[in-house]
């Protein structure tokens, strides 16, 4: 198993269950007693237990289950959803944009939709049991954004389906409101606590027999804390007069669990303290991560006997391949390594951050070597994982690591400061995008602090951003100026990888093909948009490629060539690469729905429309699905009437007196109907505003309209909308 797809592995699916677990009946029958909650909250501090008993308890039911554990850096709605759908069963871990549209193009909730359906059918094929979507650790979840869309889950979940959300502190969630309607299942401290039996069957699964008072005594010192009660158990075995120990252990659970610690760390081989204490600083572990950063050997061997010691260690797959150290105890481990190794401790992340970095996990090698204090590293790995980030639509995420750099640095490195402004641009900001490009510029004029990475067509991407920043302000004209200025420049070649060189070929041509188009001059449009589709195609792009091939079918529309538009969706589908099942061909399905409608193709048209539908939903792409619901409302009243499949039946859609729309002017009046403005409609359709007002104008002269308002209303009564 490869050591970076292991670590996503690990994320998806229950941990916590070791192999010394105590059942904790009461509360699985707690958990089971309000079958109505929509929400299952097990809020405790750390070391109570919260994992093991959801682990637990859906272990125990039949219920399909769905889980995440997250950390901090799921706090980017884009990946949050990927390992949602993930969790789900569903294909791809990740969303994917098109180098060129804004972060809008991804619908969060639309993907979700998508999620919540698969989840619902899988639960109606089953007699029993029904699902459970499992959020572990969610205190680390700090993203409004995500905070909206669990909300959303909350609301919208399935008949049978339950979320459950493992956190140390109440999340920002509606739990008054749920609490009121009786949709809420609290799990608390207080219930967690270990009783003097659970307390027992603990003891006793580590070897330790203790007598009544005793064991009441230790559940007293320790208020039932698991963490305290599970290290005790350690420390007291095979030891004499445990009784004793008991009653030297201190007065509060706090101090049980910090002389524990001391005995427990006491009897243990230096070797085995030295390995526990320099691998502390690991979020998660394993063999090649440990020994790369004690720079030992026989890191397996040591995984596997801290575990049969019952060392607070849990294994986070059936492999026993990843582990992770209970959190309380790891960070009494860093406080000791503080003390006795503080020299060490730099070094120790910089090879954690090595290891990551050789593996692709971004986010830990760039964590790793924030840490180490070495802030030229950190940035150079920003600059290089970036390109592949963005690409995914992980805006959140390369904006966090930008943040996490000190400025200055940021304003020091060509690429950093270009990737700052593309991560403004795409979310649809303009302010400050000028002065981060014109930080990329000075320094790479100057060399800078780029001498570690190649330079990578700088200026290139300055007349990309540029041209993105002209058409958010509406200047057409300037976003067509510098996308061609940025498809003439010249790329330096020297180590750039194939990937990002096609991107940085393809990506100006599509720009320029959109701005084109938004202008009004489709023929030029639509060469722009050849000319890139086969470096996206390289750049393996498929979403990209998807949408290419779908403005460009729009574009035939636009030109009077239905079939021509019909060919290239076709075509493109009967490729069948890979992913573009679901990340690229929404948008060709709806293009080929579209392509279709206007052929006169009702039904296959519906066919394909619904088809895009289920395919723009799983993945959250919002222009693919608005193309394809307004083909679907364009022949619901076709197929509702039973209609000819044929254009003219769908203008005697239109009764006398009232003069029979064109296709075109119907498809206009339905995207007022939906709220576009004159700009979005320009856009949507690839014509001028000028257009737009000349169509909207002679629609209402026919429907005898005196504006928007009333050409919808007309529209409605009718039955060209629906």
């Amino acid at each position: 198993m490869p050591e970076s797809s292991g670590l996503l592995t690990s994320k998806i699916g229950p941990q916590g269950r070791g192999k010394r677990n105590v059942a904790r009946a009461r509360l699985v029958a707690l958990l089971e007693s309000a079958p109505e909650a929509r929400l299952v909250l097990v809020s405790a501090p750390a070391g109570f237990g919260k994992s093991t008993l959801l682990a637990e308890w859906v272990g125990a039911t039949a219920a399909r289950c769905s889980w995440i554990s997250l950390d901090a850096g799921d706090n980017d709605i884009v990946r949050f959803t990927g390992y949602l759908a993930a969790a789900a069963g569903l294909r791809s871990p990740k969303a994917q944009t098109t180098p060129f549209e804004t972060s809008a193009a991804f619908d969060p909730d639309l993907a979700l939709s998508g999620i919540l359906d698969r989840i619902a059918e899988g639960v109606q094929e089953s007699s029993t049991g029904g699902a459970v979507i499992v959020l572990d650790d969610y205190h680390l979840i700090d993203d409004a954004a995500v905070h909206r869309l669990v909300g959303s889950i909350i609301e919208r979940l399935p008949p049978r389906t339950r979320l459950a959300i493992a956190t140390r502190a109440d999340p920002p969630l509606p739990l008054a409101r749920l609490r009121a309607r009786g949709e809420l299942l609290e799990v608390r401290a207080e219930n967690l606590r270990f009783t003097a039996p659970e307390a027992y069957e603990l003891l006793r699964s580590g070897g330790v027999e203790l007598g009544p008072s005793e064991i009441e005594e230790l559940v007293g010192r320790t208020e039932g804390w698991a963490a305290a009660l599970r290290l005790a158990a350690v420390s007291l075995q095979g030891r004499p007069n445990q009784a004793e120990l008991v009653r030297r252990f201190g007065a509060s659970h706090r101090f049980v669990l910090d002389y524990v610690v001391e005995e427990v760390l006491a009897g243990l081989p230096p070797e085995t303290q030295d390995f526990l204490l320099r691998t502390s600083i690991l979020e998660r572990l394993n063999a090649s991560l440990c020994e790369a950063v004690t720079e030992e050997r026989n890191g397996q061997f040591r995984l596997e006997a801290l575990e049969r010691a019952n060392l607070l260690i849990v294994p986070l797959d059936n492999e026993r391949y990843w582990y992770r150290y209970h959190a309380l105890f790891a960070q009494i481990l860093q406080a000791r390594l503080g003390t006795l190794y503080s020299d060490e401790i730099n070094q120790l992340h910089a090879r954690a951050s090595v290891w990551y970095e050789k593996r692709g996990d971004d986010d830990e090698a760039i964590a790793h070597a924030l840490k180490s204090g070495d802030l030229g590293r950190a940035g150079r790995i920003v600059s290089d994982a970036s390109f592949a980030h963005m690409n995914a639509g992980e805006l959140s995420t390369v904006r966090r690591w930008l943040e996490a750099l000190p400025p200055e640095v940021v304003r020091g490195h060509a690429q950093l400061s270009a990737w700052s402004a593309w991560c403004l641009v795409l979310a649809g900001e303009t302010k400050g995008v000028a002065e981060r490009l014109a930080d990329a510029e000075r320094v790479a004029a100057s060399g800078g602090d780029d001498a570690s990475t190649p330079f990578i067509a700088i200026s290139t991407q300055v007349a990309m951003v540029r041209s993105q920043l002209a058409g958010l302000e509406g200047d057409t004209a300037t976003a067509i100026a510098q996308a061609r200025i940025a498809l003439q420049l010249e790329l330096v070649h020297g180590g750039l990888s194939t990937n990002p060189e096609a991107s940085l070929r393809g990506s100006p041509a599509i720009l320029l093909g959109l701005a084109l188009a938004r202008s009004g001059d489709l023929s030029a449009a639509a060469q722009a948009y050849e000319d890139a589709l086969p470096d996206l195609r390289v750049a393996n792009n498929v979403l990209a490629v998807g949408r290419g091939i779908a403005d460009l079918a729009a574009i035939a529309i636009a030109l009077g060539d239905p079939a021509r538009a019909l060919r290239l969706c076709e075509s493109e589908l009967s490729r069948g690469d890979g992913e573009s099942s679901v990340a690229g061909s929404g948008a060709v399905w709806a293009a080929l729905a579209r392509a279709r409608a206007e052929l006169g193709q009702i039904e296959l048209a519906d066919a394909a429309a619904r088809h895009s539908v289920e395919l723009a939903s799983l993945a959250g792409d919002a222009p693919a699905l608005r193309s394809a619901q307004t083909t679907l409302a364009r022949i619901a009243p076709l197929l509702a009437a039973g209609a000819a499949s044929s254009q003219s039946s769908l203008n005697r859609t239109v009764a006398a007196p009232v003069e029979n729309l064109t296709i075109r002017e119907i498809e206009v009046l339905r995207l007022v109907a939906l709220g576009r403005s004159n700009s979005q409609i320009a856009a949507e359709l690839f014509v001028t505003v000028g257009t737009v007002k000349s169509h909207l104008h002679t629609v209402a002269g026919k429907l005898g309209a005196a504006n928007r308002v009333e050409a919808v209303a007309r529209g409605r009564e009718l039955g060209l909308l629906v």
